[in-house]
């Protein structure tokens, strides 16, 4: 995990507890008792998440939460305040917070405010544009089955079960399983489809550290020897 969160907040006991959860957790822990220490840990620290309390010393966590959202930092915050009136969770909304949680709380509430945050604001994982089963690469993006280089012969329908196969290598999937995922069909559909594009991918494996498994009154198995 290892995501950094900021914790602003002047209560040193409720700033320890969650200090203390929250690394429990795995999140690495920035915390901060004032609105200014808050401030530089926000700018040097690149928290990935900030819990923000109001009633703090000096500038209030409104003031500091104006702040930053004034200078282009787009943190996800987390009001933690004992202010549970609708026009302060309105203002607190107004001005940039992403969440609003009145004391006292339930800490496993929050851990999975967090979560849920932390799950919206991540970027977007890289596609996956090739799978590898042994010596062997499944090239997405160009549809092809590469072996010491070079493509394999393949029939639409036979990448369209290596990529099935590929990404569940060792496991034994049913037949029925197969037509539903890779033809869309109905897994009650009595066919020897599957049966003829497995035999199909068997011969262009052949030679490989790949092979098909026929597990009998099962299904099949993508196999890397070695």
């Amino acid at each position: 995990m290892n995501e950094t969160i900021l914790i602003v907040e002047d209560d040193p006991k409720l700033r320890s507890g969650l200090r203390d959860n929250l690394e429990f957790e795995g999140y690495r822990v920035l915390d901060a008792w004032n609105a200014e220490q808050g401030a530089g840990y926000w700018r040097g620290g690149s928290p990935k998440l900030v819990l923000l309390d109001l009633m703090l010393p000096g500038r209030s966590g409104f003031q500091l939460l104006r702040q930053m959202r004034a200078g282009g930092f787009e943190t996800p915050v987390i009001i933690l305040s004992a202010r549970g009136e609708e026009w302060d969770k309105i203002k607190g909304f107004r001005l940039g917070c992403d969440d609003y949680v009145v004391k006292p709380f339930s800490l496993m509430e929050l851990l999975e405010r967090i979560k849920l945050l932390l799950r919206r604001n991540a970027p977007p994982a890289a596609p996956v544009d090739r799978i590898q089963a042994g010596g062997l690469i499944l090239d997405l993006a160009n549809q092809s089955l590469i072996k010491d280089g070079e493509a394999l012969p393949l029939t639409g329908m036979e990448f369209n079960l290596a990529v099935y196969l590929f990404r569940n290598q060792g496991r034994v999937i049913p037949r029925a399983e197969l037509l539903e995922k890779v033809w869309g069909a109905s897994p009650e559909l009595q066919t020897r489809t599957v049966d003829v594009h497995i035999a199909g991918l068997r011969r262009a494996l052949e030679g490989s550290d790949c092979v098909i498994e026929t597990v009998y009154k099962a299904g099949y198995r993508l196999r890397v020897d070695g």
